[in-house]
């Protein structure tokens, strides 16, 4: 880097006829370290939202939790889950003995995560599959797949996820879904006794390819997280043996594929003509909200359309940090809705698509003080509250300083969630979030988007 682009990365804002004489005293503030004590600031630049729907297909191949059920938002419209899973036959070459009859066949689901209203009871439909997962295939939360449309077993339930605490420790108490399937269908599996279709695995899928997990098609109840890898989630045959002994055997589940399908359906809403790749509705269309909905990729667009004139102001000043202040609604206790726990800022460009590095990894804000052309340091963006308001924080320092210089275009940012986990040296590998978390944005007067700069001016 030569010293005209270390000067430029250094001093590259000069604010004399844009800084704002209040002082900081409100969110933000607890964000600085002492380094920052005695600098001023400046929160003037204007800062436009919006709506986008980002309509890259999200990955949902074996993703966790597999999701079920069906509900209502009242501000976004109706979100849709189903869960598509092979079984596995645990075990070879099963045979349950000359003149045994099946009693039942069982299918128990634990669960591990509730969305929305589980005071009412929700439907799960179980369908038997029709076709096969194929390894040469992709997997997407929008991947169709065939299933026999009359369920082979049906059950209503109301969610219930209990804790206890035992000596300081919190556990879960599970609550388990069990549901009869068909006598029909048990009977079909104790037809393949001493069978190909119980001899190995391959003989199994292709007797038993598995099974769809479906909610009606009204129901507005709430959403649930499967745990298909939990030992208490099965398919179980009971049989009595010649000698008229009980017995059953387990087959498994989540030891297979499966994935979840989702859908959303948001005829009524504000954002009703969110239809197509990258189409976009202004906050201020929408009474100054914009949406973050994980699942059905609705993100909150974020603009800053005169930061490239700071480059042409005069004068030099040392940026210690900048902060973007996101204000958003509360999360309503009476329809448990709550806010996503991990979100990032994505880069983009002007058609609202994600921008990708050479090997396809999605451009995220890095964390500050990482080179802002990488990608594998994103950095989350942080929640908390203050003076009785919600909102999220993210330190954009090393960004603007890229885009001042002219190595990333000023596009935009779209706040978006995603699940996140570390990687090799602390690098943080993020997929974008399945759960179908909600946050409301606002951008008004009483509570705007706002970037803190906080600045030194040179001697």
């Amino acid at each position: 880097m030569n010293s005209a682009a270390r000067r430029l990365f250094l001093f590259f804002f000069s604010f004399a006829a844009l800084t704002a004489c209040e002082d900081p005293k409100d969110i933000g503030l607890e964000l600085q370290d002492e380094n920052l004590i005695g600098t001023e600031f400046t929160d003037t630049l204007t800062i436009r939202t919006g709506t986008v729907f980002q309509g890259d297909s999200i990955p949902a191949f074996r993703s966790q939790p597999p999701l079920l059920g069906q509900y209502v938002d009242p501000v976004l419209g109706k979100v849709r889950a189903s869960t598509i899973t092979e079984v596995s036959l645990n075990g070879t070459s099963l045979n349950f003995g000359a003149g045994a009859r099946a009693d039942s066949l069982v299918l128990t689901l634990d669960y591990a995560f509730k969305y929305a209203d589980t005071l009412k009871a929700m439907q799960v439909n179980v369908h038997r599959l029709t076709g096969t997962f194929d390894e040469r295939t992709s997997y997407f939360t929008t991947t169709p797949f065939p299933y026999e449309a009359t369920p082979v077993g049906s059950r209503a339930f109301v969610p219930r996820i209990d804790t206890e605490t035992t000596n300081g420790a919190t556990t879960k108490k599970t609550r388990l879904i069990r549901i009869k399937l068909s006598p029909e269908l048990a009977n079909e599996f104790m037809a393949q006794s001493g069978q190909a279709g119980l001899a190995d695995q391959a003989g199994f899928r292709n007797f038993f390819k598995g099974l769809a997990l479906t909610v009606p098609e009204d129901a507005n109840a709430s959403i649930v997280g499967l745990t298909l890898t939990s030992t208490n989630s099965s398919l179980a045959l009971h049989y009595t043996t010649a000698e008229g002994t009980a017995k059953q055997h387990n087959f498994l589940m989540g030891a297979g594929n499966f994935f979840t399908q989702l859908s959303s359906d948001r005829t009524g809403t504000a954002v009703a003509a969110l239809q197509t790749d990258g189409s976009f509705i202004p906050a201020t269309e929408t009474g100054g909200d914009s949406y973050v909905q994980a699942g059905t990729q609705l993100l909150s667009k974020i603009t800053f359309p005169y930061l490239d004139k700071l480059k042409d102001l005069p004068g030099n000043l040392i940026i210690n940090r900048a902060e973007l202040i996101i204000p958003v609604k509360a999360a309503s206790s009476a329809n448990n809705l709550p806010r996503p726990p991990q979100l990032v800022l994505y880069e983009t460009n002007s058609a609202n698509e994600f921008l990708k590095d050479i090997s396809g990894t999605v451009r995220a804000v890095q964390v500050d003080g990482i080179n802002p052309l990488f990608t594998n340091y994103p950095a989350l963006v942080a929640s908390s509250r203050k003076n009785g308001v919600d909102y999220y924080t993210m330190n954009v320092t090393s960004y603007l300083q890229g885009v001042m210089m002219g190595i990333k275009s000023n596009n935009g940012l779209m706040l978006g969630a995603v699940s996140a986990a570390s990687g090799e040296r602390s690098t943080t590998i993020i997929r974008p979030e399945v759960r179908p978390y909600r946050a409301i944005v606002t951008n008004n007067e009483a509570n705007p988007v706002r970037l803190l700069i906080y600045y030194s001016k040179l001697q």
